[in-house]
Order: structure tokens, then sequence, then C-alpha cells
């Protein structure tokens, strides 16, 4: 590897700021004097790494052991700065994670070449350094060293040496390229187990989420079970009011048709006795004459004992009638309005049921009502017929007896219709009340068992939404830390990918690099040949470009030219020289760019040696100008 480089520079190229900014500072300094100025080495190049150019290298210029500059790399990895001529330089190119690398620079020239403008021209390559290791020693002498060479007449490098060293450089770079390339793979290891990591910690938030999700919904099936008993529950409690609705609505139907049935059998026994009447009329009309008198008394006493009997038996049926009715629109009234407090749809059934129930005691009222008119009319008829066969016959002693045993069994089945009303209603009121106090016991037990339902219910809803808020707190800091360590993983693979990238893209500069390398050897050598060949020719003292240029110099004075840019060419045996010559109203100058056989390059104007890049900018500049 060839640590210096001898380029040649092409006779037109584009400007950038800095060279126009180098160009304005030349003309001011070469306006501001014509004379003898003091000469320079300008150093021109870039450092680089794996075949890139290495921005913000540090360069440091020790002036013997004094620190005369310090700079950075541009972008690419260019610099370019002075030397002064007659001095010993050190010059220290260094990077964090790069081999330090130093070259020697001796500006010692012959005292004619004092006011001389020197450029050369060279790169420099900086190779990773392992982390953590001290560089070896090997790689702290000078990479090469430049000086002037009176064979070239020019700076040039010392092959030697150089050739030495680019032996040893080459040794550890490739012991360092094998220690960062351990340490790569480690850093890969380590990337990898890292990617790894994450994946099985995404992994366990994944079957975390998973598992919470599943036992948000075992809690969720849950509650769902609770309340599918609880309204099971409701459903059961609600059939069994409508079978004790039921029963009741039987009860009531039962008492009904016994009423019915005695009003029949009542009806029956008058019948009879009318017809028994008939019959004494027919048997003995003697006898109604004489015993009308009697039998009008007795009538009336027994009629009135009938009808204050049968007056308070329809009184007291009658107020039973209406204490059962309230009583039971009482207790529909509670369960409508316990129905309506335990929910709107429960409500509304229970107030439908209560419709038909009210409307049934309504009916039973109406119906009970009707048959005591029944009653009471049969009971009119049946007295305006006795009072008509009073009327119509005279009952003989016999009737008059039968008569009596008639009123006397029609008192006791009174008296005993009364007792039965009064057992009647002593069952009734005794069965509302048992009913009344199941009703309140069962109104109390749901009462109680709403409330334990409500607090159950509650207990089970805070459970719930505590369960919940804890899931999903847990849910979002596993989410939060998922998402961390994905970003992690994710800027890992772009980190791992971008190594990968610039691996690769080393590795193609680095064979490209290897290419051009192999190419310069080749040139190298050949130079080298060449060198030989001048070395070994008689010619023991090489001419002075300072000395032998100034014939070509245009004298405008003497000599007519036309305005613009005049080219021609001179070749002599050693060297091709080109000369411009520019002539305009504010500008008259000669340009000469002398190129030896053995490679060397040199630039004048008006027979004062330039740097290449002032000679390039300023003929490039009259051209703008001139040639539009």
């Amino acid at each position: 590897m060839n640590i210096f480089k001898i380029e040649s520079t092409p006779l037109l190229k584009k400007m950038t700021s800095k060279n126009w900014l180098f160009l304005v500072c030349c003309i001011l300094i070469s306006g501001a004097s014509m004379g003898q100025q003091p000469g320079y080495l300008e150093l021109i190049g870039n450092v680089q790494q794996d075949g890139k150019g290495l921005e913000g290298a540090e360069i440091k210029v020790m002036k013997g052991s004094e620190n005369a500059d310090n700079l950075l790399t541009s972008a690419q990895g260019k610099f370019i700065f002075n030397l002064d001529l007659g001095h010993s330089y050190t010059i220290v190119f260094s990077k964090n994670g790069s081999i330090t690398k130093s070259v020697l620079v001796d500006t010692k020239v012959p005292e004619q070449y004092n006011s001389q403008i020197f450029s050369f021209k060279f790169k420099i390559d900086l190779f990773k350094a392992p982390e953590g290791q001290e560089p070896p020693k090997e790689a702290a002498p000078p990479v090469t060293k430049l000086a002037y060479s009176d064979v070239y007449e020019d700076f040039d490098y010392d092959p030697e040496y150089s050739k030495s060293r680019k032996a040893e450089m080459e040794v550890v770079k490739q012991k360092m390229a094998i220690e960062v390339a351990k340490q790569d793979a480690v850093k890969k290891a380590a990337l990898e187990k890292a990617r790894q990591d994450s994946l099985a910690e995404a992994r366990k938030v994944q079957l975390a989420q998973e598992k919470a999700r599943q036992d948000s919904l075992a809690e969720a099936k849950k509650i769902q079970q609770a309340l599918e008993k609880v309204r099971q529950d409701s459903l059961a409690r609600e059939r069994e009011k409508q079978r004790l609705e039921a029963l009741a609505r039987a009860e009531a139907e039962k008492l009904v048709q016994d009423s019915l049935a005695r009003d029949k059998e009542k009806q029956r026994a008058e019948a009879a006795m009318i017809a028994a009447r008939e019959k004494s009329k027919q048997d003995s009309l003697v006898a109604v004459e004489k015993a009308k008198l009697a039998a009008e008394a007795a009538e009336k006493a027994r009629l009135k004992a009938s009808q204050d009997s049968l007056a308070r038996v329809l009184d007291k049926q009658r107020q039973d009638s209406l204490a059962l009715a309230k009583e039971k629109e009482r207790i529909a009234k509670l369960a409508f309005e316990k129905a309506q407090q335990d929910s709107i749809e429960t409500a509304r059934e229970k107030a439908r049921i209560a419709e038909i129930a009210r409307k049934e005691r309504e009916k039973i009222t109406a119906d009970s009502l009707a048959a005591e008119k029944e009653k009471a009319r049969l009971a009119e008829l049946a007295r305006q017929a006795r009072e008509k066969a009073v009327a119509d016959s005279l009952a003989v002693e016999k009737e008059k007896a039968r008569q009596s045993e008639l009123a006397r069994l029609a008192r006791e089945k009174a008296v005993k219709d009364s007792l039965a009303a009064e057992e009647e209603k002593a069952r009734q009121v005794a069965l509302a009340a048992a009913q009344e106090k199941a009703k309140q016991e069962e109104l109390d037990r749901i009462t109680r068992e709403k409330a334990r339902q409500e607090e159950l219910a509650k207990a089970r809803e805070k459970f719930r939404q505590d369960s919940l808020a804890e899931a999903k707190e847990k849910a979002r800091k596993l989410e939060f830390e998922r998402e961390a360590r994905i970003q992690a993983q994710k800027d890992s693979i772009d980190k791992v990918k971008r190594q990968q990238e610039e691996e690769a893209s080393r590795i193609a500069a680095e064979m490209k690099r290897k290419q051009e390398e192999e190419a310069e050897r080749k040139r190298q050598e050949e130079i080298e040949a060449k060198k030989k060949a001048l070395a070994g020719s008689q010619q023991t003292t090489p001419k002075k470009p300072a000395a032998d240029i100034s014939a070509y110099k245009f004298d405008f004075d003497k000599q007519f030219i036309a305005e613009g840019i005049t080219q021609d060419t001179i070749t002599e045996s050693n060297r091709v020289i080109l000369r411009s010559i520019v002539k305009s109203k504010a500008v008259q100058a000669t340009y000469l760019r002398v190129t030896y056989s053995y490679g060397g390059v040199f630039y004048f104007k008006n027979s004062q040696s330039i740097t290449e890049n002032t000679y390039n900018q300023e003929m490039d500049a009259h051209r703008k100008t001139l040639l539009k």
C-alpha cells in the first residue's frame, strides 16, 4: 500500500468557494508586491478510512517541538495547508477509534529556490483500531518521510523508508483488522442476544396480556352467570307469587260456588214450601179464615225475624266482601309498588296481574251483590206468595203447626246459616291474616334478598372495576414496556442492518482500493524505472526551471498580440511547456505549465513560480472573462 501518491490536477476543473477565496487571496498578495516573496510548500490531500473520506480527522502540525497549527479535515476528508520552507515538521493524523499516523516533512530546499512555491498532493489511510487496546508499538514511527529531491527538483518521499514502513503497517493493519472483526463479532452476538431477549420478553408480555384477557373473560362469565342466577331466582319468585294468587282466585271461586249452592238450596226449600202451602190450600179452605189472625201474627213475627236475620247476614256478607276486597286491593297495591321498585318489566307484569285480580274481585263482588239481590227478590216473592196464601186460604191447625215447625226449622236454619257465615267470616279473616302474614314475610324476605343481592352486586361490581382497573394499568405498563422493547429491538435491528451495509460498503471499497493500489503500484514501478534511467544518464546537473523559463515570457511592449487567450506548446528533450498569453484591458500576463519527463509539473506567471491551484483558478477566471 502506497501511503503517498503524486497526482496531476486536470487543466480545467470546477472551482469551489474555497478555491475562489484562495484565488482572491493570491491575487491580492500578488498585486501587493511583484517582488520576490518567501516560498512555501502547499500540502493538499485527504484522509481516508475503508476507502471513504474521513471527515473531522484531526491534523496537528508540529514545527520541531512547537505546535504550529491544528486543523480538521472537511467533507470527504479533504485538507490543505502551507509549510514554510527551511524547517522540519511532523504532521500527526488522528481520529477516535483509529490508529494514529505521522509524517516527517523536511522543507529545506536549495537557496535559489527559497522563493519557489511547491505543491504536493497525497492521501493517508487511518484504519480502525480495536476498542480498549493500546496502539501497537509498530504504528508509532512516521509512516513516511517527505523532503526535497535534487533529482526531481521537487518534493518526494523516501522510497526505501516508505517501502519498509508499508510492510510493517500492513502487518499492523491485518492484526488490527482481526481484533476489530473479533470485537464486531462480539457486538453482533450481543446484539443478537439482545434481539432474542427482546423477542422472548415480547413473547412473555404477549402471554401475560393473553392471560389477563382470559382472566377478564372468565370474570365476566362469572358475573354473567351470577346475573343469570339472580334472574332465574326472580322468575321463580314471580312464578310462586302467581301460584299463590291462582290459589287465592281458586279459593274465591270456591266461595262463590258455595254461596251459589246455598242460594239454590234455599230456593229449592222455598219452592217446596210454596208447593206445600198450595197443597194445604187445597186440603183445607175452612181453616184458613180461622187461623188467619194467628197466622198473620205468627207470619209477621217470623217475617220480621227472617228479615232481620237476612239483613244482618247480607250486611255482614257485604262488609266481609268489602273488607276482603279492600284487603286484596291493599295487598295487590303493595305487591304492585314492590314490583315497581324491583324493575320496570316486573312492575308491568305485576300491574297486569293485579288488574286481573282486581277485575276478578270486582266480578266476585258484582256476582255476590247480584246473588244477594236475587236472594232478596226471591225472598220478596216468597213473602208475597205467603201473604197471598194466607189471604187466599185459612190454614188448619195442622198447617199452623206445620207452619210453626217450618218457621222453627227456618229459624234454626237461619241460625245455622248465621253461625256458618260467622265461621266462614272467621275462617276468611284467619286466612286473610295468614296470607297477609305470609305476604309480609315474603316481602321482608324479598327486601332482605334484594338488599343482599344489591350488596353482592356492588361488591362484585367494585371487585370487577378494581380488577379491570388493575388489569388495564398492568396492560398499560406491559404495553409501554413492550413498545419500549420493540423500539429498542427495532433500533438494534436497524443498527445491525446499518453495520452490515457499512461492512458491505467497506468490503467493496477495500476491493476497489486494492485494485487502485495495484494500479498505483505498477505506475510507481514505471516511475521508479524512469528515475533510475534518469539517475544513470550523463545529466549530472539538472536544469533550473526558474533560470530557463524567462525566455518564454511574452514582451507586450515590443510585440503585438490580439486580445484574448493565445496558447502554444513548446517541446524540448526533457520537458513540454504549455504557454498561455492573456491580454485584455485589465490583464497582460504569460502563464507557463512545465511538465518534465520524470513526471514533475511546475507552474509560472510572468516567470514567477505559482501553485497549481493558483494557475487553474486564474486561467479559469480569464477564460470566463475573455471567452464569453
